[in-house]
């Protein structure tokens, strides 16, 4: 992805999380911990940014709980990545929402972002992934009975 394609105000950002950095050799050492903390407040910013534009297209990224740990991202955005943080329950929940609960293959599960280890008969959450051939990785999600 080229930094022009970027949206104009994250391009901006970005330059100046540049120049800034450039000072960092020039700058006297009891400043230079006050840049570094603003360099990794804008790192910060930018990167929460890059993650919410480009969320559709990033999918189960290690980066994002990083970015949730640290004190320096506000809490709004905080809760906003919370909401959208795909689980493996919730793509369990979003095929048989779909109606696609038989034939699904290991690798579909595994490319929709299933970090779960998926055997014979897997739970996962609220749904059982039962493996509906000999032969071939094909599971069907049989939803759990309440009472079980």
């Amino acid at each position: 992805m080229k930094k022009t394609d970027l949206p104009r105000p994250l391009v901006e950002k970005i330059d100046i999380f540049w120049k800034l950095h450039k000072l960092l050799d020039s700058i006297q050492d009891s400043d230079r911990d006050d840049l570094l903390e603003q360099l990794e407040q804008l790192d910060y910013e930018i990167l929460g940014e890059i993650e919410e534009e480009y969320e559709d297209q990033l999918e189960n990224n290690d980066r994002l709980e990083e970015i949730l740990k640290s004190p320096l991202v506000k809490k709004s955005i905080k809760d906003k990545a919370k909401a959208k943080v795909r689980t493996d329950e919730s793509i369990l929940q979003e095929l048989v929402s779909m109606g696609r609960m038989k034939n699904i293959r290991r690798s579909v599960l595994k490319s929709l972002g299933v970090q779960s280890k998926i055997e014979h008969d897997t739970v996962i959450g609220k749904y059982r992934l039962k493996r509906m051939s000999f032969f071939f990785h094909v599971y069907g999600i049989v939803p759990l009975k309440k009472g079980v």
